[in-house]
């Protein structure tokens, strides 16, 4: 069973914005901005461009439709997501939405994969909410999260990872491009670490959102004739080494 679908298994039990089966519906409410905001310009690649968006990672509840809990909002529905949708706006809510699991193109998905190994932080916490809110996904300042908010733009919307060229482009204050400049040079390539899950969220009349969560992957164990190798090579430089010694 894939390491996704694990997870959602195991967390049906349990009752949070990533339980149950997949796609899951359920009802999202946006809470407005996690670590504050900035303003940014940005053009997309249906030409339309638009001014003083305000660029940020958000907070909100998703409840999901299939769960253990008693309908409505819990506090372990909390999560941390970024705008997928620069065509629509956001709504307080709570909205019907739909969460999907993964991310269907594969250079976007790995892309997304590096950015968020390198540079979200404290993933190591794994999840958003834990008898509270954790520290998972909480960027130290409104910069970095806007820059980051810039990042995921530029990869979900282009393929060129330069927010000054091609389909999709982001000015913002020179503190926002600059950690957004970083952030897309991490995405650009490289190992494509193992752990990270991406989730959807979508509506056809309100924003889009993209939320993560992270598992730190198992240590695989070798197999038992590698180990029967590995003794056989060390007892022979052993022997070798006491055959010297000897002579």
């Amino acid at each position: 069973m894939p390491v996704g679908a694990l997870f959602l298994a195991t967390s049906v039990a349990l009752g949070n914005p990533f339980s149950g089966p997949n796609p899951q519906g359920g009802n999202l409410t946006w809470s407005g901005f996690s670590n504050g905001s900035v303003a940014a310009s940005i053009s997309g690649n249906n030409g339309a461009s638009y001014e003083n968006v305000l660029a940020g990672q958000f907070v909100g509840f998703f409840d999901p439709n299939s769960e253990a809990d008693a309908p409505g909002a819990e506090a372990d529905d909390f999560l941390r997501f970024f705008c997928i949708d620069i065509s629509q706006s956001a709504a307080g809510g709570p909205l019907p939405y739909t969460r999907t699991l993964g991310v269907p193109d594969a250079t976007r998905a790995a892309q997304l994969t590096r950015l968020f190994d390198q540079f979200y932080p404290n993933k190591t916490t794994g999840t958003y909410y834990s008898g509270g809110p954790t520290n998972f996904g909480s960027f130290a300042s409104a910069d970095e999260s806007a820059g980051f908010q810039l990042a995921v733009w530029e990869i979900w919307f282009d393929d060129g990872l330069s927010l000054s060229a091609g389909t999709f482009r982001a000015t913002s204050s020179p503190a926002v491009l600059g950690w957004a400049d970083l952030y897309l040079g991490a995405a650009a390539g490289g190992p494509t670490p193992d752990g990270w899950t991406f989730y959807d969220f979508t509506n056809d009349s309100y924003q889009d959102y993209l939320s993560v969560t992270y598992t730190t992957p198992l240590r695989t164990t070798p197999e038992p004739g590698t180990v029967i190798l590995l003794c056989i090579a060390a007892f022979t430089a052993w022997a070798a080494m006491r055959r010297r010694q000897t002579a």
